[in-house]
């Protein structure tokens, strides 16, 4: 399975969203695609009929259910395979236990490229990163791994793509996959899915992007490594 799959590891169901349509593209190119969901979400949003609440509240694990089966419909559009994991949704730290599982499930993968969110995000996706980030030091892979950040969240701070990921000829897959969420997304999804899809195209010169950023320079060599960053993304 080495170097044939990219794992994404999020904190919710439903962040997955931010990089749909990179991760449509590479299934195609014959990548196996592994989606890590570190929490079920058991506290956001809501389910429906009710109301929406802000803060953190009680978890719910009918709510969790709920979104479990959203994400699992999200990646049977993408072709994902989902691996849920059972940490607190609004108390997800990067502590010892899920970082030597994320570790070892890595381990058994080895994948090209693994993606996960921005750091300068809600603390639960910071989170995410930090995990992520901690697992593949833990294995000896970060220097062999494309490692790659999404903005899941609009109030990222600072965040600044390094590379972009033309997804104009997916973008019907991105919006089925925004419409799997309606716990999560009032309103049109499709204007959700698009919005943030449209800026990055802007700036790539094409109808719909995605943008990620990376945790080294862009180079086009650099001191011999077997993964070179971007490498993977820049050749959808």
């Amino acid at each position: 399975m080495s170097t044939q799959s990219v794992v994404y590891i999020c904190a919710h169901p439903d962040d997955i969203e931010s990089a749909t349509g990179t991760l449509t593209l590479l299934r195609r190119k014959g990548y196996t695609i592994h989606d890590f969901c570190l929490t079920p979400g058991q506290r956001g949003y809501k389910l429906p009929g009710q109301t929406r609440r802000v803060g953190l509240v009680p978890p719910n694990s009918e709510l969790a259910a709920t979104r479990i089966k959203e994400e699992q419909a999200a990646c049977a559009v993408i072709g994902a395979e989902l691996t849920m994991f059972d940490e607190m949704d609004g108390e997800l730290y990067a502590h010892r236990a899920i970082c030597e599982k994320v570790a070892a499930k890595l381990a058994e993968i080895k994948p090209a490229a693994v993606i996960t969110l921005w750091a300068l995000e809600k603390p639960d996706h910071s989170a995410a990163f930090s995990i992520a980030y901690k697992a593949l030091h833990l294995n000896e892979l970060y220097w062999t791994t494309e490692f790659y950040m999404s903005r899941a969240d609009g109030s990222g701070y600072h965040f600044r793509p390094d590379l972009y990921v033309n997804v104009s000829n997916v973008i019907e897959q991105k919006k089925a996959v925004a419409a799997c969420y309606p716990s999560q997304l009032s309103g049109d999804p499709a204007d959700y899915a698009l919005r943030q899809a449209r800026m990055h195209g802007q700036a790539a010169s094409c109808d719909y992007a995605e943008g990620f950023s990376t945790s080294v320079p862009l180079v086009g060599t650099r001191w011999d490594r077997p993964a070179e960053i971007g490498r993977l993304l820049l050749g959808l």
